[in-house]
């Protein structure tokens, strides 16, 4: 399919963006909520929807993100893929698989199958046909039915804007149809050891994203079996509270509720070895993917 190729509608600076949608434009897919900014109200309307399918749906996040890139495939949406394409890998999904999209001979489960095949039903006649609804019913209630309905047609919708408006791929994201690469966990700086070996205290976090790491402090303190803290993002400049957790010697788990830009949890578990910490982030619908950092020492240390 055609699509524009080079930038049809500017997107908005960042210091141009009111003080929302930049925390938006942080969270990732920077450009396309850079351009849509120029449209406010069509942002909040569209994001609404986009979020839910996203963060709060029921379809887990490896069907969800085969799914779009599929509809990515079928509309020739470089950037729709290139944005999804990590999530796909985050949200449990192979590299094989998602090579596998783009070919016609692959072989699936059938709960699997029956999503693509109505992608691609949807995406060729706007229909989904007797006995790919058939199969869809086998292993899903109408209400996830529903969903996968709305999720293709969100991102047949999110396509025909990003290939007509020519929202560019960055450079380095994954090219229609191939896989992104595995994060690489960060290695971590050689210093001193400060002496400490439990979680409490202030960490220096790294959360490895395919779509590009975020750096995080994380501040812990411990209770008996019982841990609370927040969680500081110094890209969005916001402070997530920890909202349960517990610790059993070196081993820490704990949920953290984001509200703003938009509401999710993300759940965390790590490991404390002296200065080290290393884990892996839940994001509710977003996938895992590591995370790793060192302990914050004060200088009289």
């Amino acid at each position: 399919m055609p699509h524009a190729t080079i930038p049809r509608i500017p997107p908005l600076e960042l210091d141009e963006m009111d003080p929302e949608q930049q925390k938006l434009a942080k969270l990732g897919a920077d450009t396309v909520i850079q351009v849509l900014a120029r449209a406010p109200e069509v942002l909040q309307a569209s994001g609404a929807l986009g979020t839910y399918l996203l963060s709060q749906g029921r379809l887990h996040p490896r069907i969800r993100e085969l799914a779009i890139l599929r509809v990515a495939l079928r509309c020739d949406a470089p950037y729709e893929w290139a944005n999804h394409a990590p999530a796909a890998l985050g949200g449990g999904a192979t590299e094989a698989e998602i090579a596998a999209l783009s070919d016609p001979d692959a072989n699936w489960p059938p709960e699997d199958d029956a999503v693509l095949r109505a992608v691609d039903e949807l995406c060729a006649n706007v229909f989904v046909s007797d006995e790919t609804w058939a199969d869809l019913a086998a292993t899903r209630d109408h209400a996830e039915i529903i969903e996968v309905l709305f999720l293709v047609g969100y991102y047949r919708m999110m396509a025909g804007f990003l290939n007509s408006a020519g929202v560019p791929v960055r450079a380095g994201q994954p090219a229609l149809g191939e896989p992104p690469v595995p994060v690489a966990v960060a290695s971590q700086p050689v210093r001193p050891a400060s002496g400490e070996t439990g979680p409490d205290g202030s960490w220096k976090i790294t959360f490895m994203h395919p779509a590009g790491s975020k750096d995080l402090l994380l501040h812990l303190a411990t209770d008996g079996a019982k841990v609370s803290g927040s969680i500081f993002d110094t890209q969005l400049k916001v402070t997530v509270p920890i909202v349960s957790g517990t610790v059993d010697g070196q081993e820490v788990a704990f949920t953290a509720l984001v509200t703003d830009p938009v509401r999710f949890e993300v759940s965390v578990t790590g490991t404390v070895d002296g200065d080290a910490f290393s884990g892996s982030v839940t994001v509710s619908g977003g996938g895992t993917f590591p995370l790793a950092g060192v302990r914050e020492v004060s200088p009289s240390s």
